[in-house]
Order: structure tokens, then C-alpha cells, then sequence
């Protein structure tokens, strides 16, 4: 499992196990302020997960300034993803020092934060600890015509982006993805349409001046089933090896998709 649904959302597993951790890490920091008449504890935790947020998104921002500062408005679009535990940790760390002067006492300010954090990973340690996933043994036919055999994909990475036509977060984020695609051709990327026939998802590219370049055609769902993934869009992306390295839940931007091409070739 890479996602969780949470009504009518779906989080992906990273996501979940950070809004997880939030969640306790307040709880028992209002606990323990409640118990030991500390209301220095309780303002100290609301101003930790924010600074914390800010600090985290800032700290990702810095990474890249040159797509930034081209799309500045997309600083804010903290859904798509993209934060650095880095630059929250700074963040939490400043908020600490700063609250010293108002009275937070550190060690039941270090008992709260401890559970969050406890809980934190020991959900991520538990997604990393599931068996890798490979390649799918299986061809899907190209809208630019051919096919693409995933058995031959193994000698460089790959993106795969499971979107659909009627899916508003995949129609925002696919004119980027074909950009990025025809720009790194260090890395595959196949842009699987899900459960959709070849006339409806090239109306829509053409209606956008959309690429069909790398558009694959998944009219039954094959690769969400093999990777069990919920929702859309998913972006997987895959080793040289031919094995799952990450999953991104949900819209995914310039910046964090970057980061994990990157990574892939690192």
C-alpha cells in the first residue's frame, strides 16, 4: 500500500505518517501542559508545527531557486509536495530557543516531541521495510504509435505517471510532466492514461498542445493494480535496476519531481 484513504482523500503513505506524527506530538503536548500547568507548552507546540511547516517548505524552495523563482506562485501549492526535514528541523530548533524566554521548560517540551516523532517513524520504517516492488512484465501501446515494453525499461530510470482525462490535478500537472519529459532524457518517463481509449486521451492533449511523445495507453488499469496504488495522478519512479524506489501521491511539482529524478541518477 502507497496511500491511505481517508474519506474522500487519499494521502500518500509519507504524507499520512507525517500528519500522524503532528497529530500525537500536539496531543501530548497539551496533555503534559494541561498536567503540569505549563501553558508555555501548549502556545510552544501550535508555533513548533508551524514555523516547522514554513520552514520545511522554505527549506525545499531553497533547493531550487531557478524553477522558483520563474513559477514563484508555486511556493504556496504545499500540496504537491516538496518539504525539507532539514530546514524544519532549523525552524523547530529556532521556535525552542526563542520560547525559552517565555518560560518553556525543555524536558517536557522533549517529552512531547518525542512520541510525535516515535510514531513518525515507525510508520515510515514500516512503508520502507515492505518487499520491493519491480517492474511489471507486461507492453502498453503508445498513442505516437508502437508500444513500450517495460522488460527492456531496466537499463536507466523511469517515471511513470498513472493519470486520467476527467482526473483535474493530472490535467494541471501533465503539460509539465511532457516539458520535463522531453528535457531529461537521462530518465524514461511513461504517462500511462488509466481506463481511457486512444480517441479520448488524444482529444485532450490536442485540445492543450499537449505531446503525445510519451503517453502511454492503460485501458485497464494494469500498473495502478501491480504497484497498489490509490487515486490519481501517481508518479512512481523507478531504478536502473528495475525496482520501485518512491511513490508521489497526488499532484507533483516541477521542483519535487527534480528532486527524485535526481536522485534516481545519483
Amino acid at each position: 500500500m502507497t496511500a491511505i484513504e481517508l474519506g474522500p482523500f487519499v494521502l500518500g503513505w509519507d504524507r499520512f505518517a507525517a500528519l500522524t506524527g503532528v497529530v500525537v506530538f500536539l496531543i501530548a503536548a497539551e496533555v503534559i501542559a494541561r498536567v503540569s500547568h505549563a501553558p508555555a507548552l501548549s502556545a510552544w507546540a501550535g508555533r513548533a508545527v508551524l514555523w516547522g511547516l514554513i520552514g520545511a517548505r522554505l527549506g525545499h524552495v531553497v533547493q531550487f531557486p531557478h524553477i522558483f523563482l520563474a513559477e514563484p506562485w508555486t511556493v504556496l501549492a504545499i500540496w504537491q509536495g516538496g518539504f525539507s526535514p532539514v530546514g524544519a528541523a532549523l525552524a523547530v530548533g529556532l521556535v525552542t530557543l526563542l520560547s525559552r524566554r517565555l518560560g518553556l521548560a525543555l524536558v517536557p517540551a522533549f517529552g512531547a516531541l518525542w512520541p510525535g516523532v516515535v510514531v513518525w517513524l515507525a510508520l515510515i520504517l514500516d512503508f520502507a521495510d515492505r518487499p520491493p516492488v519491480p517492474l511489471p512484465d507486461m507492453q502498453l501501446a503508445l498513442l505516437s504509435g508502437g508500444s513500450y515494453d517495460f522488460a527492456t525499461a531496466a537499463d536507466q530510470p523511469l517515471v511513470i505517471n498513472l493519470w486520467a482525462t476527467w482526473c483535474p490535478p493530472c490535467r494541471r500537472e501533465l503539460p509539465m510532466l511532457a516539458e520535463m519529459a522531453a528535457a531529461h532524457s537521462e530518465v524514461s518517463f511513461v504517462l500511462a492514461s488509466q481506463g481511457e481509449d486512444a480517441q479520448t486521451v488524444r482529444t485532450h492533449l490536442e485540445r492543450n498542445g499537449i505531446s503525445d511523445a510519451h503517453v502511454a495507453l492503460d485501458p485497464t488499469g494494469t500498473l495502478a493494480r501491480h504497484f497498489a496504488t490509490i487515486g490519481l495522478p501517481v508518479t512512481l519512479f523507478v531504478g536502473a535496476d528495475g525496482m520501485l524506489a518512491h511513490v508521489h501521491v497526488g499532484e507533483i511539482s516541477r521542483a519535487l519531481l527534480l528532486r527524485q529524478i535526481l536522485a534516481l541518477n545519483g
